[in-house]
């Protein structure tokens, strides 16, 4: 059921995205049939003008000349520049941002430029008397068209920019609820774990000064010192932990040797190996570093099978040796390509007792409190599945 969440949460996201994606598509397609509705109009209404300007100019009367250019000609909203012929010079313009008295060649030059524009947008339109061509009129697109072919751009940036501050809003709160979510726990877990730990060290000096104490009380001091430590990785989850420069190779041997003391409870067959290629050293918290890598360690111990089961750990220089990796490398049953970012959240788990809190707290300690990187590098079932950490190498020197 847990994991049916996260799979189903991936696919209202993309319901979601594929939904944006439409209503965007549907808002300029509706935008743009406005537009080109608008551009029709003025069509036909410039050529409504060219007929009126064609019969003003051959049936000449002063007083309804002077009219048809006072009270239609000059109150036209659409970008006009007429000429003689269809690519010859303009000889008249208006409403193109230029100046309409200025004939300069400079001037004249530029309209002409904007003429060419146009006609790539409206096809030009013949001044027509009878069976004569007297000119042509140039028009473009008008301001309030203009005006329309940019607004769907600007609705969808403003509301982009609110889509993008809300997720970025709830993505901080959700980050935080977590934070504390996973130091309350851890808290409370140490604080827990410390009453019966205290009552167990002063059983175990007791049972020390007992001569007849039974020889296995070093092997409960081990394990109570084991829950000591499991104390005390827990208390420096959500406060400052302190960090030095480290070994790493060290670190890893001992959560290597806590489990390989325990293999054969775990599998009769089942191979657990260090292979280090160099003395890295990193800056560590060699406390939560070691519960790490214990936790790579037990997956993959949960995925390989009783028999023939082989967990290999190495390390090399990645990237001019800037960086360390560690691989922990198994050939258990393998992590699904749609699974490889779920396995990192808290909850997630295909085991049915399990928690899905291991890898989780993994990322968390090598993400948050070393800088690093965690990540599934390949996965081939029952193969070779590799989950690398990423680590800043410490230079010898330093």
């Amino acid at each position: 059921m847990k994991n049916a969440v996260y799979r189903h949460s991936a696919d209202i996201k993309r319901i979601l995205f594929l939904l944006a994606i439409i209503l965007t598509f549907a808002l300029l397609r509706y935008s743009q049939k406005v537009v080109e509705q608008l551009r029709t109009d003025s069509g036909n209404l410039v050529r409504f003008y060219a007929e009126v300007y064609a019969k003003a100019a051959t049936d000449y009367n002063a007083q309804d000349f002077s009219f048809i250019f006072d009270e239609i000609i000059n109150k036209i909203s659409v970008p006009m520049i007429i000429s003689e012929k269809e690519n010859s010079n303009p000889t008249a313009w208006k409403g193109v941002d230029l100046d309409e008295e200025d004939h300069s060649p400079e001037n004249v030059a530029a309209v002409a430029a904007l003429m060419v524009k146009m006609d790539s947008e409206n096809q030009p339109i013949p001044l027509k008397y009878q069976e004569y061509t007297l000119g042509y009129i140039h028009y473009g697109d008008t301001k309030l068209i203009q005006k329309l072919q940019m607004l769907p751009f600007i609705e969808i940036s403003i509301i982009a920019l609110f889509i993008f501050i809300g997720y970025i809003g709830f993505h901080v709160i959700r980050s935080s609820e977590k934070r504390s979510i996973w130091v309350g726990m851890a808290k409370e877990t140490a604080h827990q774990l410390g009453t019966p730990l205290t009552s167990l060290m002063g059983w175990i000096e007791l049972l020390k000064a007992d001569s007849c104490a039974n020889e296995n009380i070093d092997e409960m001091s081990k394990d109570i010192m084991r829950l000591e430590k499991v104390a005390t990785r827990f208390s420096q989850i959500g406060s400052k932990s302190s960090f030095k420069i480290t070994p790493i190779n060290p670190v890893i041997q001992e959560a290597v040797d806590y489990y390989r003391r325990r293999l054969p409870q775990l599998g009769p067959s089942v191979q657990l190996t260090f292979s280090p290629d160099d003395d890295y050293r990193a800056n560590l918290n060699a406390d939560l570093f070691s519960w790490a890598v214990e936790n790579l360690v037990k997956n993959a111990l949960d995925a390989v099978p009783e028999s023939l089961g082989k967990i290999t750990i190495t390390t090399k220089a990645i990237r001019h040796g800037k960086y360390i990796a560690i691989d922990v490398i198994d050939n258990g049953k393998g992590i699904p390509k749609k699974n490889r970012k779920n396995i990192f959240r808290p909850g997630y788990s295909t085991k049915l007792r399990g928690w899905g809190l291991g890898l989780s707290l993994t990322k968390r300690i090598i993400q948050e409190y070393h800088h690093g990187k965690i990540f599934v590098l390949e996965s081939k079932p029952f193969s070779q599945t590799i989950l690398r950490i990423v680590l800043r190498s410490v230079p010898r020197n330093v």
